[in-house]
Order: C-alpha cells, then sequence, then structure tokens
C-alpha cells in the first residue's frame, strides 16, 4: 500500500469514527456529519495529523464550551437562524477555507498556507468561544459599531468576557500549531508565528462581529414583532430589519475566515 492510500484509509477511518460520536453527541447533524467526515478526511490527507488535529482542537472545543451554561443560553435560540447542532453549511463555514489552505500546503509545500489553515481555525474557534461564552457575561454586550449595549447574542455585539474568550480559544489553536510547526520546522520563527495565529484568530472574531453588526441580516419575526436572525419562521418570511437579506451567519463566518486566511498569506509570502 502507498503512503498516500494509507493517509487516505487512515484519514477515512479517523473522521468517520469523530462524524458518529459528533452525530451520536448531537453536536452535528447528520448531514452535518457527513460534511465533517469530508471536510476532516480533505484536511488529513493534505495535510497529515499536524493540520488535521487544528480541526480537531476546534471541534472538541467548540463542542464542549457550547455546553456551558445550557440553560441560560436557551432563551436565546430565538435571536439564531439556527441552533448548536452544527449541519453541512456550518461546517463548511468553519472548516472550509482550512481546508482549501491545506490543500495549498500539500500542493505547494509552502509553510504560509501551514500558517493560514491555523489562522482560519483559530478565527473559528475564537468566534465560537466568543459567542458560547461572552453571552454569559453579567454585563450586556455592547455594538462594536456605536458601543450602545445591546440584548446578549445579537449579532455584532462585542464583550470583556468574549473578548478573553476569543484569546484564549485561539492560544489553543496556536499551541496545537506550534506543537506541529515544532517537530516539522524546528524552532525557527515558532514565537513569532504563535503570535501571529492569535492575533489572526482575535482580529477575524471582531472581523466577524463587524459583518454581524453591518452586513448579516436581521430580522423582525412577523408574529412575535421580535428581532431575530431567522428568515423566516414557521414558513412565513420574516421582515428584514438591516443588512442583506440571505447573509446569514454562516457567510459570516465563511467571509471573516476567508479574509483572514488571504491577509495571512499576504503576510507571510511578502
Amino acid at each position: 500500500m502507498s503512503i498516500l492510500a494509507l493517509r487516505a484509509a487512515t484519514a477515512l477511518a479517523l473522521n468517520a469514527t469523530a462524524a458518529v460520536i459528533a452525530t451520536k453527541r448531537g453536536s452535528v447533524t447528520a448531514a452535518g456529519g457527513i460534511t465533517g467526515l469530508v471536510v476532516g478526511t480533505g484536511i488529513f490527507i493534505a495535510g497529515g495529523l499536524w493540520l488535521w488535529s487544528l480541526l480537531m482542537v476546534f471541534f472538541v472545543s467548540g463542542s464542549v464550551v457550547s455546553r456551558i451554561g445550557r440553560n441560560r443560553k436557551e432563551p436565546l435560540q430565538r435571536l439564531h437562524e439556527k441552533g448548536s447542532r452544527r449541519d453541512p453549511l456550518q461546517v463548511l463555514a468553519n472548516g472550509g477555507v482550512g481546508l482549501m489552505a491545506a490543500i495549498g500546503y500539500a500542493v505547494t509545500g509552502h509553510s504560509a498556507f501551514a500558517v493560514a489553515c491555523a489562522a482560519s481555525f483559530a478565527t473559528a474557534n475564537a468566534d465560537t468561544w466568543a459567542g458560547e461564552i461572552g453571552v454569559l457575561s453579567h454585563r450586556a454586550p455592547r455594538s462594536i459599531l456605536t458601543g450602545q449595549h445591546l440584548p446578549a447574542g445579537t449579532s455584532g455585539g462585542i464583550s470583556l468576557l468574549g473578548l478573553v474568550a476569543s484569546a484564549a480559544a485561539a492560544a489553543l489553536i496556536a499551541g496545537a500549531f506550534s506543537l506541529g510547526w515544532l517537530l516539522h520546522y524546528g524552532h525557527s520563527r515558532i514565537v513569532a508565528l504563535a503570535a501571529t495565529v492569535i492575533a489572526a484568530g482575535i482580529t477575524g472574531a471582531l472581523i466577524d462581529s463587524l459583518l454581524g453588526a453591518t452586513l448579516q441580516a436581521h430580522y423582525t419575526d412577523r408574529r412575535s414583532g421580535k428581532p431575530t436572525e431567522r428568515r423566516c419562521t414557521n414558513g412565513t418570511e420574516n421582515q428584514l430589519l438591516r443588512g442583506w437579506r440571505g447573509f446569514n451567519n454562516d457567510a459570516v463566518n465563511a467571509t471573516s475566515n476567508l479574509i483572514v486566511c488571504v491577509a495571512v498569506l499576504a503576510v507571510e509570502f511578502v
């Protein structure tokens, strides 16, 4: 068996196991699990255990923090289009850019793509932690645009607790990345690159909030009159309040990921 075939078989086995466990635990939908299987297998084949570990750190840690304060978060679900179980679009929004970066690393062998992959997952993790933990803050979040207080859970809002959580989440990805870098490239640039990944994650989370406050679609529920991110409620299309119709949280996540990934590649190639 060739090395590539062995890696592909290992990737399929590991990601199939992860998909089954995640689906049974309710972290993803069945379709989301299949999508995660494809994304994870692609990253493992392209980037090996090193870059695949970044995906796993993001997914496992995100699933854990989503369970923190679950009872306090339940009343806020009406605001959001989707729940905590990731569907295919959510999986692609958070892992698709990382997959492309891993493929870039496999094709070119240039370490810049590995750094970009780490930055992508640092962004996804920072945003996830900021949302899941920041919403538990006893102080109301403030709009990233105006500084005015917003209801907890509103996209575009930031809090001190959320910022601290995003920094910790990005640092977790940076730690996993640094370990892999050490094994592949030694100590060269390791501190600077870890700092780059952390900064990229925090910046990406802030870009996510900025997009959430500007371009993301926010609606008024036609039945209750309350704000929501759901385009439709029980089959009834809601009234657009602000933002671009159809530009939902998945689009925000994918866009912020892509912006950070491209920025890191630009810096690394200079």
